[in-house]
């Protein structure tokens, strides 16, 4: 994907980087805001002869239980000497090598403290650990011997990490904004949590961008009404435009994409969801958000918030308490859903 802008963003992770660890950093934001993309950024502009970085995408690694966590975290190999940790960038081959002679007990017994002191080896030898963990939320639903989260202790060893040994930055990404929700009400991680938001380009970047993209006037003001500043969907319309496609057509492509997609999911609601769906999405549509304490049926409201979030027809601004569509492609086809309600 083409980077555009986000100097402010860079800026401030190079910062963070700067500093001492100290808290837990979240990056999040809508689905396909970018976030990935600024991270890989950053992370190929870093100087490997001060820090040493481990970037895992958990989308690109199958992680179903206990077991195939260690297997990705932890690749084994049977070298008799590994290095504690990579030097440079390593891309999802797992934090550390393991030693089978003299890591895998260890490695069986106590998992969080392996990782420990190998990070704490690593800023021992002058090089500051960075780890990167992209869409952390999909490690919550497992658990370590059927009896507690993994997501649980992962949390207790990037705390002790940042917070207490100030040993690495720990930086955690996310398009689920419900799951920002649970952490921002957890009193054990408000206090060591810093979170970062990462929206949709403004309408400014989308114009100097498609400028240079040769699209007229008209052109960049339906892009901007019916994509927004998404920069994934913007970039997938400059290579349909390409094929010589005309710029409305594919906007209304993904316009009536997403709606076929929330038509099915709809469809398929008991009748008092959907009067909930859509007394949020007409509060969306004619305010460009929702406050939920506005919603009569609270308990509903949650878990629908929830499932909306989680399939990416909704998000939620966390610190600002605010439901908004994902996308504006999204907000243009709730639009269709109220003018074609589904009973």
């Amino acid at each position: 994907m083409k980077f555009i802008n986000r100097e402010a963003d860079i800026k401030y992770l190079h910062n963070h980087f700067d500093s001492e660890p100290n808290s837990l950093l979240f990056l999040y934001g809508p689905k396909s805001s970018g976030k990935s993309t600024l991270l890989n950024k950053v992370v190929n502009e870093i100087d490997t002869k001060k820090y040493v970085i481990n970037f895992l995408d958990l989308r690109e690694m199958l992680i179903y239980d206990f077991n195939s966590f260690l297997d990705r975290f932890f690749p084994k190999t049977l070298y008799d000497k590994v290095q504690d940790i990579a030097d440079g960038i390593t891309f999802n081959i797992g934090f550390f090598g393991i030693n089978l002679k003299n890591d895998e007990k260890l490695l069986s017994q106590n998992p969080f403290k392996l990782m420990g002191d190998k990070l704490r080896s690593a800023k021992e030898k002058n090089k500051q650990p960075i780890i990167i963990l992209d869409e952390i939320q999909l490690l919550k639903n497992i658990y370590i011997n059927g009896e507690r989260y993994l997501i649980d202790e992962l949390f207790n060893l990037f705390i002790r990490l940042t917070k207490v040994t100030h040993t690495a930055h720990i930086i955690l990404s996310t398009s689920d904004s419900y799951f920002i929700e649970e952490i921002y009400n957890n009193a054990k991680l408000m206090k060591t949590t810093e979170l970062y938001f990462i929206d949709h380009f403004d309408k400014k970047t989308v114009i100097d961008w498609l400028s240079t993209e040769m699209l007229t006037k008209k052109e960049i003001e339906d892009v901007w009404n019916y994509l927004g500043g998404s920069p994934w969907e913007i970039n997938e319309l400059l290579k349909k435009k390409n094929q010589r496609t005309k710029v409305i057509d594919i906007c209304n492509y993904f316009v009536n994409d997403n709606y076929g997609k929330i038509y099915e999911f709809v469809r398929k609601m008991k009748d008092d969801y959907k009067e909930v769906f859509y007394e949020v999405i007409e509060q969306i549509i004619n305010n460009q958000f929702c406050h939920p304490i506005t919603i009569q049926n609270a308990k509903i409201l949650d878990e629908l918030l929830n499932i909306m979030v989680a399939h990416d027809f909704w998000f939620y601004k966390v610190n600002e308490q605010k439901i908004t569509a994902n996308s504006q492609s999204l907000l243009r086809a709730f639009e269709r859903m109220i003018k074609e309600r589904i009973y």
